[in-house]
């Protein structure tokens, strides 16, 4: 416990140097989008902005949405139902992501008909998660790609009817989380245009969905978690990836806004290669090397007598937070 907690205020220290990040870029349909600056000039953008790259921590509050304090975007960005879209992070302009621990979650939510995705205020939305991905197969969470500039690809699903969606993009970073209340939450939002699906005005039939703020608990096994435990088996917060039914039954979905169960969390673990492999590999610009990820990541744990003076912090500042 001693050895996680002292990565944990060596990360609490890198971070607070270095924090943290906002969607620089969106590739749609084969156009790209630039993404506002957080906190910066309005520019035209299907991505929503938000005010400070600094982290979220409220699980229950108003930023938990798009972001903290976001604000609709001029435009709206077309994309193919059955495509995949692009998304790629940073700190702020000049410098990638920062953090290397924690999952990358994507959800949807429809624009009810008669309004636009650039007015819509999706705060009692109910929201379908599209992708979830977490620890892949080299033992590496699917977030350190970023670190090196690597785009972060989603499917937009093929069979959900066409119409005008919220997007929203999750990063949970967890360095901190070995103490309840240190997660990190970093959510951007996106407003898309969808043609050609193929879904009905009930494809959310059967398909568990949430709302934000209310689908995570500071005690769900997703949010306060040891990610420095090298047997993790992670379980993701919320509903599982959306499996939609071709039935036409008029059913309401039902909204999840509590820790998921035992089986749940079991599902969840099941879809993460499933969801890593529907986002198929975006650009050459997706697969640079893990040596530069590695590079960035490791130059900030090894600074000379850097573990030192944080463990001696440590022993000595009782709970540290960010």
């Amino acid at each position: 416990m001693l050895f996680s907690s002292v990565f944990s205020v060596v990360a609490l220290a890198v971070s607070s140097v270095n924090a943290h990040g906002y969607i620089k870029e969106l590739v749609a349909d084969g156009k790209t989008y630039k993404g506002p600056v957080a906190g910066a000039g309005k520019i035209a953008s299907p991505i929503r902005q938000i005010s400070t790259t600094s982290p979220y921590k409220d699980v229950n509050g108003p930023g938990m949405t798009c972001g903290r304090d976001a604000k609709p975007a001029s435009q709206i960005a077309t994309v193919t139902a059955g495509s995949t879209i692009k998304m790629s992070w940073e700190d702020h302009p000049g410098d990638t992501w920062n953090h290397d621990l924690g999952p990358l979650m994507s959800y949807m939510t429809k624009v009810p008909e008669g309004q636009t995705a650039d007015k819509f205020n999706p705060a009692n939305a109910q929201w379908f998660k599209v992708a979830q991905d977490g620890i892949g197969s080299n033992g590496k969470w699917a977030q350190a790609s970023l670190m090196s500039g690597a785009f972060h690809s989603v499917q937009i699903p093929k069979n959900i009817p066409s119409g005008q969606y919220i997007f929203r993009s999750e990063i949970i970073a967890l360095h901190l989380a070995d103490k309840r209340g240190g997660v990190e939450f970093y959510g951007n939002c996106l407003q898309l245009n969808v043609k050609g699906g193929t879904g009905g005005a009930n494809f959310l039939n059967g398909v568990t969905t949430a709302k934000f703020p209310g689908a995570y608990k500071l005690d769900d096994k997703g949010i306060h978690v040891n990610v420095f435990n090298g047997n993790l088996k992670y379980a993701f917060p919320g509903p599982a990836v959306a499996k939609f039914s071709s039935s036409s039954a008029s059913v309401k979905a039902t909204i999840k806004n509590t820790t998921t169960t035992n089986d749940d969390e079991e599902q969840d673990d099941e879809t993460t290669t499933s969801s890593t492999t529907k986002s198929k590999p975006a650009s050459g610009s997706d697969k640079k090397t893990d040596s530069k990820t590695d590079s960035k990541s490791n130059s900030r744990r090894s600074m000379p007598g850097w573990t030192s003076r944080m463990h001696k912090r440590y022993l000595g500042a009782g709970h540290a937070s960010e």
